[in-house]
């Protein structure tokens, strides 16, 4: 049998994991966005689009460690 505290913590961390899922989500849209800049024939966009999607893959980046660091707490 588990302890309420494990229990507590799973359902946290299932939580944690649908939130990361979903900002996953609302990120997307805003690269498919970028990806589109980026194909502009200014140079000033493809130079913003460029720099939205460098911090759009460092945000992902981060959801992908914050993921990691859950599964790591797993036993």
């Amino acid at each position: 049998m588990t302890s309420p505290a494990r229990d507590s913590a799973d359902t946290t961390d299932d939580r944690l994991r649908r939130h990361i899922h979903d900002i996953r989500g609302h990120l997307s849209p805003a690269m498919l966005r970028a990806d589109s800049l980026a194909s502009s024939t200014d140079e000033r966009t493809r130079e913003a689009a460029r720099d939205i999607l460098a911090a759009l893959d460092a945000a992902t980046e981060e959801l992908s460690a914050m993921r990691q660091l859950l599964a790591a707490r797993r036993p």
